[in-house]
């Protein structure tokens, strides 16, 4: 197999996860290499030129290109895309980021193609500052073959360009959906909430963003580097008697954590329907 550096990979997809995802590749790949599709040509040339990588003229002329060949659709779009690359995608590493749609649904609407590899990815937008937390899953029935196994291995080293990358069972990638894919949105709440907070507090809001962002991040780098349980980091922050006890103690009353745990499990649940709406 070809080393990382000289692939060619294709992006059938251009909207907000897969220019996440192309930003990612564009950091071991030369764009030159790179290629994409849309279904509007106008927004496939904007986001060609903006990222500085290649326009394909098709899905079938991407696939027949492309090393590997991320679907970056939104889940309804998958088997019409699947069906249509199928005849030109023996011997390509196929990633999927839709989420919901499971690797034997794929592995159907591929019918008898032999893909190299056939994996579902779950990244999230923050690939494109190289921040991503990204899952992978393999399908289980998957050849245990030298190539196989060094195209898994090539994606996930692709990947890890966007950020933390871990392989996970099949039967996760819901909760996934849920807790990393979607977490940038609930992240991106708080963000916003705090920075009206200190705007009300009399922060300028110019100011006032950077102040709630950089505290969350600054906060998700220590509980990754210290291995510290959160609760444990929670309670060094809070003395007692003191101003971040008695914030906690209004969060709680609000219903905080029970809101970000329900968020997450209707997250998982709209993940899960999918499958179904793709069958039906």
């Amino acid at each position: 197999m070809k080393p990382l550096h000289e692939i060619t990979a294709g992006f059938i997809g251009s909207g907000a996860m897969g220019s996440a995802l192309i930003k990612a590749a564009s950091r071991v790949i030369d764009k030159k290499r790179i290629f994409i599709t849309s279904r509007a040509a106008e927004k496939r040339a904007r986001v060609a030129s903006e990222l500085g990588v290649m326009e394909a003229g098709d899905n079938t002329g991407l696939t027949t290109l492309g090393d590997i060949v991320f679907l970056a659709v939104k889940p309804p779009q998958l088997p019409g895309v699947l069906r249509e690359i199928a005849p030109y995608c023996d011997g390509k590493i196929l990633v999927s980021a839709a989420a919901g749609i499971t690797l034997s649904s794929i592995r159907a609407s591929l019918g008898g193609a032999s893909p190299l590899a056939l994996i579902r990815a779950m990244p999230n937008i923050a690939a494109s500052v190289g921040e991503s937390m990204t899952a992978l899953a393999v399908e289980k029935s998957f050849s245990e073959a030298e190539k196989t196994l060094e195209a898994v291995s090539l994606t996930r080293e692709l990947l890890s360009r966007g950020g933390l990358v871990e392989l996970v069972d099949e039967g996760l990638m819901d909760c996934v959906t849920a807790i990393s894919g979607s977490g940038p949105a609930y992240a991106f709440i708080f963000i916003e909430a705090l920075g009206d907070a200190a705007v009300s507090l009399g922060m300028p809001r110019s100011r006032a963003y950077t102040f709630a962002a950089q505290t969350l991040k600054g906060a998700a780098v220590l509980t990754l580097e210290s291995g510290r349980h959160p609760a444990e980091l929670k309670d060094a922050v809070c003395s007692p008697s003191g101003s971040t006890i008695e914030a906690v103690c209004a969060l709680e009353a609000g219903g905080f954590r029970s809101s970000i745990i329900e968020a997450a499990r209707n997250a998982a649940k709209k993940a899960r329907s999918l499958a179904g709406e793709d069958k039906a």
